[in-house]
C-alpha cells in the first residue's frame, strides 16, 4: 500500500475541522475557532499515527474497532464547552454520525478510483483531498449563513423604516424615518424627539440660528449627555395610503452618522398604525 503522507495529514486535519464544527454547532456548544482547528490538529496526529501503525501491525478486529470510536468520542470533548454532559455526549453522536456520512459519501464517490488503483491509498477527489473538499463545503455554509442572517436583519431594519417629510418654512426634506420603541427622548414640552443626522438639519434649516433651539439631555450607561436640538414646523409620516402629520416637532441632532438605510429615528408611538389617517 502506498501512502501519501502529506495528502493524509491535509485530508484529516481538513475533515476533522470541518466534522468538529458541525458536530458543536449542532448541539450549540460553546466554541471558538482555536480549540476547533487544535482538536482537529490532536485527531489529525492521532489518525495518522494509527494509520502509519497499521502498515506494520495488525492489530485484533475489537481492539481496532474501540480504538477507532473511543477517540471519535473523545475528540470532541476539546472542541468546545459544554454545560451539561448530555450536550457532550450529543456532540460526540453527531460527530460520529458526520463521520458516517462522510465515509458514504467517499464511498460513492471514490470507490471505483480506490479499486482502480489497487495498493494505492486514495485521498482525493479529482486531484483535491476530500477532507479539503468537505472543509470548503462547510466554510461555503457557514459564509452562507452568515450572509443570509445579514440580509434578514438588513430586510428587518427596511420593514420598520417608513417615508418621512420634514418641512420648515418654505424648506422641505424627504428621509426614510426608523421607528425605534428605545427612542424615549423627551423635549421641554414633553413632547417625544425624532433624531436626525446633522446634515440634515442643515439642509432643512440652513443655519441653526432661525430654529428655536434648546439642549435634550439622554441618559445612557455610560452617563448623561446633551443633544443639541432644534424645532420644525411639521413632520410628515407616510405609511400604505396613510399619512400622520405633527406640527411644531422638535429634531435633536445625533452626534454621529445614523445607518445607511434611514436618515430619521422617530418615536415609536408617531409610527402606530392607528395615527394614520387616508391621504387627501
Amino acid at each position: 500500500m502506498i501512502v501519501y503522507l502529506d495528502l493524509l495529514i491535509l485530508d484529516n486535519f481538513c475533515a476533522d475541522a470541518a466534522l468538529l464544527w458541525l458536530a458543536v454547532r449542532t448541539v450549540r456548544g460553546k466554541y471558538s475557532l482555536p480549540r476547533i482547528l487544535l482538536s482537529a490538529l490532536l485527531g489529525t496526529a492521532l489518525g495518522v499515527g494509527y494509520t502509519l501503525f497499521c502498515l506494520y501491525y495488525t492489530l485484533p478486529a475489537a481492539v481496532d474497532f474501540f480504538l477507532k470510536y473511543a477517540v471519535a468520542l473523545v475528540l470532541p470533548l476539546s472542541a468546545a464547552r459544554f454545560e451539561k454532559k448530555r450536550s457532550y455526549l450529543f456532540c460526540s453522536l453527531a460527530f460520529l454520525g458526520y463521520m458516517f456520512a462522510f465515509a458514504g459519501a467517499l464511498t460513492a464517490l471514490c470507490g471505483q478510483s480506490m479499486t482502480s488503483e489497487g495498493s494505492t491509498l486514495v485521498y482525493t477527489v479529482y486531484g483535491i483531498p476530500s477532507g479539503a473538499l468537505v472543509l470548503g463545503c462547510v466554510v461555503f455554509a457557514a459564509v452562507g449563513e452568515k450572509l443570509v442572517k445579514s440580509l434578514l436583519a438588513h430586510t428587518k431594519v427596511l420593514s420598520c423604516t417608513l417615508e418621512c417629510v420634514l418641512r420648515k418654512g418654505e424648506n422641505t426634506l424627504r428621509l426614510r424615518g426608523f421607528a425605534d420603541t428605545g427612542n424615549r427622548l423627551r423635549d421641554g414640552r414633553g413632547k417625544p424627539v425624532v433624531v436626525a443626522e446633522r446634515a440634515a438639519v442643515l439642509k432643512l434649516c440652513g443655519d441653526f440660528d432661525g430654529c428655536r433651539t434648546e439642549k435634550i439631555t439622554v441618559k445612557t450607561v455610560n452617563g448623561k449627555s446633551d443633544l443639541f436640538a432644534v424645532r420644525i414646523d411639521l413632520l410628515e409620516i407616510y405609511f400604505k395610503e396613510g399619512r400622520h402629520t405633527i406640527e411644531d416637532v422638535t429634531v435633536a441632532i445625533s452626534p454621529s452618522p445614523l445607518a445607511g438605510e434611514y436618515g430619521l429615528i422617530l418615536p415609536a408611538s408617531y409610527a402606530e398604525e392607528k395615527n394614520f389617517q387616508a391621504r387627501g
